[in-house]
């Protein structure tokens, strides 16, 4: 059992190191920062803050917003720090150590909270397809008094049945708040991930369009919307329809900071081209350019924008308005990038748009906010060349949908792509599609929850009795992973001698690699016998250096270097930033281990401190901790974060 005078302190699963982050001590800290005199005690004094504030505080029942029943508790299940962890499962993956993209089962927002220190603030861009609300079940996890525990009993990880489903439909009388219950802690905790430049994309019918609106502009802002994107997803006269018939979908989207996107354009139309055709010698890096006219139709009048362009001694007027206010044209035509000629008595005034912006970049189209295919039917199409059978999943989205929301960052081409609805694999399967058109470096974390499939359930029968004939359980995410490692090959086959990277690591939620003290009030000495090692029975090497990773915050595709250092295996991560030994310590192996150790870690020369971990039981006496964590606080000095066990 650990002292509290131990030179290597244990990791217990209370320790806050064990946990996925301290959401609200973050935040206490942020507003500390901001405004010292408002903590007292480790506790925030909203009086004071209000005070400070003034009157932009909103007080009172009645104010703008969504409100529904079990809200604030659904908020604060977002900022609860989860025990859980990721194991991996190298036998499911593909590339394993090569590649940079990870598909996790298990609930997402479990999930999401494992990710928080490894991947918050690196996230360029979120695309998710939650389940719509339609009346039918959807299955997620969200008993608050203990998510995981409940997740497991959900996928038959635990228990014989697993838990029940509960369902969703319209008569229940909790059609919306129910959904809402399900999505808002995930959007709450999908924002961190998001870098200040970065995108988040929600597919959405109907019928929850104005509550995702709502509740988004609360989280990301009402100045940080950028489009209601309206996609026409099929195509048809609706034969069998009543009413309307409805042909479209929205992808909500949202830029974490607006204010840090100067523009979006998407990448250049090669068929664009041919309308370049003049040149000059005036801007060489920017090619040929093209004639645009400086006047518009519109019928937003601007005073600024309608007065008279002197030239060759006449004065030419818009017959509406210009495009440009009068000093930045006045600059072009001094600068001789307008172009003015007189046909039959009347003016006509063109600005040269060159091919390519001053830094030599091709420019682009705006994006557009309807967008008009492909449809649904090319998605299940996409399904069946793949699977071979359109049973599998219900409306899977076509690639190219994806596709053309992953070019939202142009000419941004190297950043990491998150969809924690990942179902059919869609956004995967684009990404590696992409990257093989374009030569892009963008990779992947999906995340799905391996949701039972029934054969006796008609719309689930084929979906199980394709899992049964690959050998694997019957459950949603199977699917996700087959259709990726075919999606996979095909791109390969597609593009010969392209390198991308098709593969992908995978982990699965569980719970954490530390136990908790739980001792039997029965059999007390089993109990203190079963203390001795605070590792869960039947955790792999592998399973620990997972956890520590998501605990210390580095990214789980991050190389590891293994040394064998006085007869033992120890890793380094992160180049450096975190050394591991989870090997037995004998005390005549200690000195040289310790040594050992100190030398790598100079040789490896990382930018930073050093985060250190052994396993506690692994020393053979108090002896051999103490003379390795005396040579290694000796050697390295400051250059240490943490010295630590588990």
């Amino acid at each position: 059992m650990t002292q509290t005078n131990d030179p290597i302190p244990a990791l217990t699963r209370d320790d806050p190191a064990a946990h996925s982050g301290d959401v609200v001590g973050d935040n206490v800290a942020a507003l500390k920062d901001l405004f010292p005199q408002i903590v007292t005690d480790g506790k925030v004094d909203f009086d004071v803050l209000r005070q400070l504030l003034g009157d932009t505080v909103e007080t009172g029942d009645e104010r703008y917003g969504l409100n529904w029943k079990g809200k604030a508790r659904a908020r604060a299940h977002a900022l609860t720090p989860t025990l859980a962890t990721l194991r991996p499962a190298r036998e499911d993956s593909v590339d394993w150590d090569t590649t940079q993209n990870l598909v996790i089962e298990g609930d997402n927002l479990e999930v999401l909270k494992c990710l928080r220190k490894a991947y918050a603030g690196k996230v360029k861009l979120i695309y998710i397809d939650p389940p719509y609300n339609t009346g039918n079940d959807f299955v997620y996890p969200d008993n608050y008094t203990d998510s995981l525990s409940n997740y497991l009993d959900l996928t038959g990880q635990r228990g014989e049945d697993g838990a029940q489903l509960t369902s969703n439909k319209e008569s229940s009388g909790r059609f919306h708040t129910d959904w809402l219950n399900m999505i808002y802690p995930r959007m709450l905790v999908a924002r961190e991930f998001l870098r200040d430049d970065g995108f988040i994309f929600v597919s959405c019918n109907d019928a929850e369009v104005a509550n995702i609106r709502t509740f988004m502009d609360e989280i990301f802002g009402q100045d940080n919307f950028l489009a209601d994107i309206i996609w026409k997803k099929s195509y048809g006269g609706g034969a069998k329809v009543k009413h309307v018939v409805i042909h479209h979908e929205h992808v909500i989207c949202y830029i974490k900071s607006k204010s840090v996107v100067e523009r979006i354009e998407l990448p250049p139309d090669p068929d664009a081209l041919k309308y370049y055709k003049f040149k000059d010698a005036k801007y060489p890096i920017r090619g040929p350019y093209r004639l645009q006219p400086l006047a518009t139709t519109s019928n937003d009048e601007r005073a600024n924008l309608r007065y008279a362009i002197p030239y060759n001694g006449e004065e030419i007027w818009p017959e509406k308005q210009w495009q440009w206010e009068r000093g930045r044209t006045f600059a072009a035509l001094e600068n001789d990038d307008l172009v003015l000629e007189k046909r039959a008595d009347k003016w006509s005034v063109s600005y040269k748009q060159y091919l390519k912006n001053e830094e030599g970049v091709e420019r682009g189209a705006k994006p557009a906010s309807i967008v008009d295919g492909p449809y649904t039917q090319t998605g299940t199409a996409e399904i069946v060349a793949l699977l071979g059978d359109p049973k599998l999943f219900s409306f899977p989205k076509p690639v190219g949908l994806i596709e053309a929301i992953l070019q939202y960052p142009h000419p941004d081409r190297d950043f990491l792509v998150m969809d924690f609805f990942a179902g059919s694999g869609t956004t995967a399967n684009a990404v590696m599609k992409l990257n093989a058109s374009d030569g892009g470096k963008r990779r992947f974390v999906v995340v799905q929850l391996p949701e039972k499939l029934d054969p006796a359930n008609t719309e689930q029968k084929a979906a199980a009795l394709f899992c049964d004939q690959l050998g694997k359980p019957r459950n949603i995410a199977e699917l996700t992973k087959e259709r990726l490692r075919r999606a996979g090959s095909k791109v390969e086959a597609d593009n010969p001698g392209v390198e991308v990277d098709t593969g992908f690591r995978v982990y699965k939620l569980n719970t954490s690699n530390l136990k908790p003290w739980q001792p039997d009030p029965g059999n007390l000495e089993a109990s203190l016998l079963d203390a001795v090692s605070n590792i869960v029975h039947g955790r792999s090497e592998a399973d620990l250096l997972t956890e520590l990773l998501l605990k210390t915050g580095i990214d789980l595709t991050t190389p590891a270097v293994e040394s064998t250092i006085a007869g033992k295996h120890v890793h380094a991560l992160g180049g450096g930033t975190l050394i591991v030994c989870l090997a037995d310590i004998a005390d005549d192996e200690a000195e040289g281990l310790g040594h050992g150790i100190a030398d790598w870690r100079a040789q490896l020369d990382p930018a930073g401190q050093t985060t250190f971990y052994f396993k506690d039981t692994g020393f053979a006496s108090a002896s051999a901790k103490a003379n390795v964590a005396a040579i290694l606080r000796q050697r390295l000095g400051d250059r240490i974060a943490k010295l630590a066990s588990i």
